[in-house]
């Protein structure tokens, strides 16, 4: 028989990966020696493929010789040599042999046995039995092995390679910082493995089919433990078919290609079985239909070949199909193939011991490598595929950031911005920020450098946008970020006493989107270093300045801003924080200095005043939204009408159209509470409006607007239709007439640094100088450093007699509980002559100036009185 050979060999090799698995033959071999045929036939392939051999009357029942084939130590389930691949295996039918030997095993304490499927008292003993043989299911001595199996060499390697995906599609938003994307794919991954691995070992994975098998079928939501006492009272013949069922199905999950990385991916072999019938009405016979019947109800293909040595009375057809000679084929299995597709191939093939000759010298030997190339194909996807996608995003995103951000301590790239303390263990490496800021951070790190050597130093951290990207022509936030950063190189450089100052750079990300997590990563350097007594900055009214309030507030760090004026920053929950100041006046002083001014000298002439407010919808920040409810709040008190703010965005209307249905208003004054990015385009919509009427129109704008007036001062001075007036929060032009300004200011109203925004680099300056007045009062020679505690009593100090006078007013934060500056300076400044001159300044600017006597400055509020 061994001319047949090379046609078994094409059935039990398996077809290319990317082709369907089909019916494969039951092939009957007949004659006085049959079984030695079978022995002939199945001799070349017993050694490379998982094969069973049952004898006849070997078994005395379908489910001893299902557990022969398929049990935990069935046959079949044999590791086998070569194949580098795990053995198959077979919880479904395992599940049911153990049901139907509970239904001999009965328990001392029930009475009737098996239970009936509705008793409680069975669902409890069946649902201990079960969790009994789940805990057991891996043998002596497998338990690991088993684990390793399905938790490693199956379930990591689809859900590493998930989490790794998840992680890098998490990396792109940036609202997601830090190591979040890490946990958050490490989690998927975790959360994939233990379901997985747990849900294979326990069988759960697969126990879903006896839902839609048609034997002894499981119904919806059936605890598991019911199904198997129904299981125990079912028929013999339904238990017959369900476990021949059983073990088909558990070889096609064997063999089935997952779309998830799979042993099944490796399988070049299909299975064997080798069966012996002498015995019409026996065991085997029985099975031999029940698997034949399996087929032809479910058309579902079984992964093995059939060899049988069968009397000839078992050859003719037991179904609707008829046998063919395997003789016949010779050569032709591909054709067989494609017949089958048709349904016109019968699944038997018959052949007859001895009918084919001698063996051939030398005997027919099965190739191996092709079987083996696709199992090297399997683990090289598993040992060079996956871990090298997980290795080379590890590789590349480190590399990126390491390149990107220099490898820097406290810095997390998110997007493509260096997030975090750029110089806390190092100078800044170049190439993080655009080149003039770069430059600056140089300077910074310089004058560290001096610091750090004379080992008595403190450190502030400077908290700005830095990496500030679509700008506008007239965006002032770059030009904003760099004169807090020139601030800090001059007060830096000023100060030569003991202790020395260094500071440290904390980029928050562009719009302070990142503000939380930079925050974060200053609290996480300030627990490391002693150093750290303090942050200046935080200079803008936007939500990553207000997390990053809260991150200071949670971690106990003194944290002072510059710039940033709405009313309620510094409040948490319904307190006001300890932890923060801010030298700038509120957002509510400005807005009724403001009114009042409107009101008292722009509109004096005006029985019935009317004011429109023109605000920012498109952006949600807390400034633009803060200071139109404060301008609205403050002329009403004024009394001068107002309706709700005019908003201009893309969202809503464009400049344009914001400026017609202000005009349409009829007000006497234009308030302007949105950014200094659209001012220009504002004016100008003014200017060449006919919806406004004739004569001059007045507006009068917040303190965002300094550094574009400043730029575009000799146009505004031009413009025939609009007079243009602002709120300045800190200018050299307020110290104009005063005796003696400070070092600082006498440098500015030189000519040094003409081209800055100045309230931002004087308020900037006088917040490194506050907060280092604090250490450097609290500093005692000899002893250590001033810690973070004593930096924030001095600092709630300032008040008073302690109270003095900066670059931008006195400081005094009147010891109270909310840290606002007192009486602090601020002035309204008008555009002419292509310069800008102050109109009105309420608030002192040195300690020993007395109370302004103009009424419009005589009870200014520092704050809103409904705040804490």
């Amino acid at each position: 028989m061994a001319d047949l050979r090379g046609d078994m060999a094409a059935f039990i090799r398996r077809s290319w990966f990317w082709c369907r698995d089909k019916q494969l033959p039951r092939i009957l071999v007949t004659g006085r020696d049959a079984i030695e045929g079978v022995e002939e036939l199945a001799a070349p392939f017993t050694d490379y493929l998982p094969t069973a051999l049952v004898r006849e009357s070997e078994h005395g029942s379908v489910p001893a010789l299902v557990a022969a084939l398929a049990g935990p130590q069935g046959q079949l389930g044999k590791p086998v040599g070569g194949s580098f691949l795990p053995a198959p295996r077979f919880p479904l039918a395992q599940f049911v042999l153990w049901a139907r030997v509970q239904k001999a095993t009965p328990a001392p304490d029930v009475k009737n046995w098996p239970p009936d499927p509705q008793s409680h008292e069975g669902f409890q003993t069946f649902k201990e039995r079960l969790n009994d043989w789940r805990r057991k299911t891996s043998g002596e001595g497998g338990r690991w092995r088993l684990a390793a199996d399905f938790f490693i060499g199956r379930a990591a390697l689809t859900w590493v390679p998930l989490g790794t995906l998840v992680s890098w599609l998490a990396a792109g938003p940036s609202d997601l910082v830090g190591v979040l994307p890490w946990l958050l794919g490490l989690l998927v991954a975790l959360a994939g493995i233990i379901a997985q691995g747990l849900g294979s070992i326990r069988g759960s994975f697969f126990y879903g089919w006896f839902r839609r098998q048609p034997f002894v079928r499981r119904k919806r939501w059936e605890r598991l433990a019911w199904y198997a006492l129904r299981l125990a009272n079912a028929t013999d013949d339904d238990i017959e078919k369900l476990l021949v069922h059983a073990l088909c199905e558990d070889l096609r999950q064997a063999y089935q290609k997952w779309p998830i990385p799979w042993p099944s991916w490796g399988r070049g072999l299909y299975c064997l079985l080798r069966i012996e019938v002498n015995d019409v009405t026996g065991v085997n016979a029985r099975f031999l239909r029940l698997l034949e019947d399996t087929c032809e109800e479910t058309g579902l293909p079984v992964p093995m070949v059939v060899l049988a040595a069968v009397p000839d009375e078992l050859a003719g057809p037991w179904t609707s199909a008829g046998p063919a000679e395997l003789g016949g084929l010779m050569g032709n299995v591909r054709k067989w193939r494609r017949e089958q597709l048709r349904r016109r191939a019968p699944l038997r093939l018959v052949a007859r011991a001895g009918g084919h000759g001698t063996l051939p010298d030398p005997p027919y030997r099965l190739k191996p490598w092709r079987h083996q190339a696709r199992a090297f194909g399997y683990w090289g996807v598993v040992l060079l595929g996956v871990p090298g996608l997980v290795v080379g995003f590890a590789v590349n995103n480190l590399s990126d950031r390491a390149a990107h951000c220099g490898g820097l301590a406290y810095v997390e790239r998110i997007g493509d911005e260096c997030v975090g303390v750029v110089n806390a263990s190092e100078a800044a490496p170049d190439g993080l920020f655009a080149r003039q800021i770069d430059a600056l951070v140089k300077k910074v790190d310089k004058n560290n450098a001096y610091a750090v050597k004379t080992g008595r130093y403190v450190s502030l951290v400077l908290f700005g946008e830095y990496s500030i990207k679509k700008l506008s022509d007239d965006d002032s936030r770059f030009a904003s970020a760099v004169s807090e950063l020139i601030a800090a190189g001059e007060y830096q450089r000023d100060i030569s006493s003991t202790p020395r100052l260094r500071i440290l750079i904390a980029n928050a990300g562009d719009n302070y989107r990142q503000g939380r997590r930079a925050a974060e990563l200053v609290s996480e350097l300030a627990e490391r270093d002693p150093h750290v007594v303090g942050v200046v900055g935080l200079a803008r009214s936007v939500e990553g300045v207000e997390q990053a309030v809260r991150q200071f507030d949670t971690a106990k760090i003194p944290a002072l801003a510059t710039t940033a004026t709405a009313d309620r920053l510094g409040i948490i929950g319904r307190n006001p924080s300890p932890y923060y100041f801010h030298i700038s006046p509120t957002n509510f002083r400005e807005a009724t200095l403001a009114a009042r001014f409107a009101h008292r000298t722009l509109l004096a002439q005006e029985k019935t005043a009317s004011a429109v407010i023109v605000q920012d919808g498109t952006r949600e920040d807390i400034y633009t939204s803060n200071l139109a409810e404060d301008f609205a709040t403050a002329l009403r008190t004024e009394h001068i009408t107002v309706g709700s703010p005019v908003p201009y965005g893309a969202s809503r209307d464009g400049m344009s159209t914001a400026v017609a249905k202000a005009c349409e208003r009829d007000a006497h004054i234009f308030m302007y509470a949105g950014r200094a990015p659209e001012f220009i385009d504002f004016l100008r919509a003014l200017e060449g409006s006919s919806e406004c009427g004739a004569g001059v129109l007045k507006v009068l704008a917040g303190d965002d607007v300094i550094k574009v007036v400043a730029d575009h001062s000799v146009e505004i001075a031009a413009m025939k239709q609009v007079e243009v007036h602002y709120v300045a929060l800190a200018s050299r032009e307020m110290w104009r007439g005063i005796a003696h300004p400070t070092g600082f200011i006498s440098g500015l109203l030189a000519g040094r640094h003409a081209n800055v925004v100045d309230d931002s680099l004087i308020l900037t300056y006088d917040a490194l100088d506050v907060i280092y007045r604090a250490a450097d009062k609290a500093y005692r020679p000899g002893d250590q450093l001033p810690s973070r505690g004593d930096v924030l009593y001095r600092l709630s100090k300032t008040s008073g007699e302690s109270a003095w006078g900066g670059s931008g007013g006195v400081i005094d934060f009147g010891g109270r509980e909310r840290h606002d500056p007192m009486n602090k300076a601020l002035s309204i400044m008008k555009v002419e002559g292509g310069s800008s001159v102050s109109m009105i300044r309420c608030g002192a600017m040195d300690a020993d100036e007395p109370p302004s006597t103009d009424p419009r400055c005589i009870g200014l509020p520092d704050a809103p009185e409904n705040t804490p």
